[in-house]
């Protein structure tokens, strides 16, 4: 350790300095020799002392522990994970994204969360339309929201999610106002998208409150999109969360991991049962090596004395292998939840009707098969490109056919940053009207009468901003 000279040290040296020199220049009689001689050694007594309080000083610092400043809370620490296993392989994850703010302290975390996802969308019909516009959510809806958990300890823990969608063009809200809507005021819900509560276990996690479907959450699985724009399966559309979910979701073991879902008729509404209008879930995931084989499905239960007493059904199975620079996928579904019959509660619409299944859309009359076909390739650790190709089989008549295809690349320029471009089509036969959709739906789109029966080639070019 350095130690440091007082000022009074220095003084004390430059006496001694001064005398030497004195004594060497100057000639001296024996009494002012004896004098200056007993100076000399007051002063080395002095300095003696000073060194030996010094050492002391050094060595009680040096005892001490050093003193270290405990925050309340942590700022920026990794992202909590309360979120369910989500990633198909090493080579299609994308880099950890770092979330700008999270508090966390006396086992506990807390997190605001978000993104802000807009691009250039040019469609063009075969009917001779081209449209041109900024749309919100190719790849996840902007949205914004808040996530905590907390440790009680021996493997028991809370958690919660309050998420909200807006469309980042204008500022509004996902979710508009509709004061048609049963168990709705005319400002709309504000955590349209997610408004849960759980509890975690060593034997599994149980939640409560408005939940995305496992349908929706296995979306990572089934292409190089992610289910998003670009996506034929996206383009048919799948059932996206329900009010008043009751969830469990199993610990893995042995590779599998399980996860059931029972969403209360209406979401508790006073015109609905419990029994009535629900929606049961069940999702089974097993996951070995490279390889990942899934099952995630609901059937849904119409009104009491509906017009159209038929359930819904989404089956969706999924298989993908990671191949090391890529993901093969391939996907197979079968449902009537076709043409909106699921609309209003995160069908193929994510709306804002609280009921479940009102039981007037003929659509679940009609069942549809879609095959679907896509692979990536890490051309970089940071870009990424890919392409799907799908068909979608109308059960009652080959006139509602449809086919399509896209070719995309994604680029995480920044931790937080990713641009993305994608060509993508749907062919649709005379009587199908399928069109291109994002993570969430087009607020400019044509109308049904420039999609019924024509050829719809889109592009695509964006940036995603995750916070």
């Amino acid at each position: 350790m350095t130690h440091l000279k007082t000022p009074r040290a220095n003084a004390l040296t430059s006496v001694l300095i001064a005398a030497g020199v004195l004594a060497a220049s100057v000639p001296a009689r024996a009494d002012q020799l004896d004098d200056l001689q007993a100076a000399v050694q007051k002063l080395q007594a002095q300095i003696a002392e000073l060194k030996a309080h010094q050492a002391a000083t050094d060595q009680k610092v040096a005892e001490q522990p050093p003193a270290v400043a405990a925050p309340a809370f942590k700022i920026d620490p990794a992202p909590a994970p309360w979120t369910l296993d989500a990633q198909v392989g090493q080579a299609s994850a994308l880099p950890p994204i770092p979330r700008l703010l999270q508090l966390q302290g006396n086992g506990g975390s807390i997190m605001l969360y978000g993104d802000i996802d807009e691009f250039i969308n040019v469609m063009h019909t075969s009917k001779g339309i081209t449209m041109k516009n900024v749309q919100d959510g190719a790849l996840l809806r902007s949205r914004w929201g808040l996530n905590g958990s907390k440790d009680f300890g021996n493997g028991y823990g809370g958690a919660f999610v309050l998420e909200s969608g807006i469309n980042a063009t204008n500022g509004t809200a996902a979710d508009q106002p509709n004061a048609n809507a049963t168990g709705l005021t005319t400002s709309g819900r504000l955590f349209d998208r997610q408004a849960w509560g759980g509890m975690a276990t060593p034997y599994g996690e149980f939640r409560v409150g408005r939940q995305n479907t496992e349908i929706f959450t296995s979306g990572n699985y089934i292409d190089y999109t992610e289910r998003t724009m670009g996506s034929v399966v996206n383009n048919f559309g799948a059932p996206a969360r329900y009010d008043g979910d009751f969830a469990y979701i199993s610990p893995r073991i042995s590779g599998v991991q399980l996860a059931a879902h029972y969403a209360v008729g209406g979401g508790g509404t006073q015109t609905a049962g419990l029994t009535s209008q629900g929606v049961a879930q069940f999702h089974a995931d097993y996951l070995t090596g490279p390889l990942r084989v899934g099952y995630a499905g609901l059937v849904a239960k119409p009104a009491a004395g509906a017009a159209m007493t038929k359930e819904v059904y989404y089956h969706n199975l999924y298989v993908n292998y990671d191949y090391g620079q890529g993901t093969i996928y391939g996907v197979y579904i079968h449902t009537n939840n076709g043409g909106g019959a699921l609309a209003g509660t995160g069908g193929n619409e994510v709306g804002n009707v609280p009921t479940v299944l009102p039981g007037t859309n003929a659509t679940v009359n009609t069942a549809y098969d879609i095959y679907q076909l896509s692979a990536d390739y890490r051309v970089t650790p940071t870009l990424r490109v890919g392409g799907v190709w799908g068909d979608i089989r109308d059960s009652d008549s080959s006139a509602g056919d449809a086919t399509g295809w896209s070719l995309g690349a994604y680029w995480q320029a920044f931790s937080n940053m990713m641009f993305y471009g994608l060509v993508d089509q749907m062919d649709n036969s005379s009587k199908a009207s399928f069109g291109l959709a994002g993570s969430a739906g087009l607020t400019k789109n044509f109308s049904g009468a420039n999609l019924t029966g024509q050829r719809i080639t889109g592009l695509q070019v964006g940036g995603l901003f995750r916070f």
